[in-house]
């Protein structure tokens, strides 16, 4: 199973993907709620590196694909899937190397296909 870092603004769907990822076996390693943190996460050598990150699009200060790629930056083998009900970076964050593009609102079982196809 996969460690998995979730980036999103609203702690409800923090919680949600985080409790239904566990429930599938997965670990959640670290929820941030801006685009800044995940980086800040990245960059702490005393960290532990997700294989995977979840991340939203439009969020206060840093936008996800600006955190992407940051985050790609320090960490070029982890795993992007954007979650974002924000169509308008989809291509962008393609090119760059995004591993799936999810449009809000998913389904679960969309979320957990994707995921388990990339730890496969």
């Amino acid at each position: 199973m996969a460690k998995i870092m979730i980036v999103d603004d609203m702690i409800v769907i923090q919680k949600m993907l985080k409790e239904i990822l566990s429930i599938r076996g997965h670990q959640v390693i670290f929820t941030a709620g801006t685009g800044q943190q995940a980086v800040d996460y990245f960059t702490n050598p005393n960290n532990e590196f997700p294989e995977i990150v979840i991340m939203d699009h439009r969020m206060p200060g840093k936008d996800g694909l600006a955190t992407f790629k940051e985050v790609l930056a320090i960490n070029d083998a982890v795993k992007i899937i954007f979650v974002s009900a924000d169509e308008s970076v989809r291509e962008e964050a393609i090119a760059c190397g995004a591993s799936g593009y999810l449009i809000k609102p998913i389904t679960i079982k969309s979320m957990l296909n994707l995921i388990e196809n990339l730890v496969a």
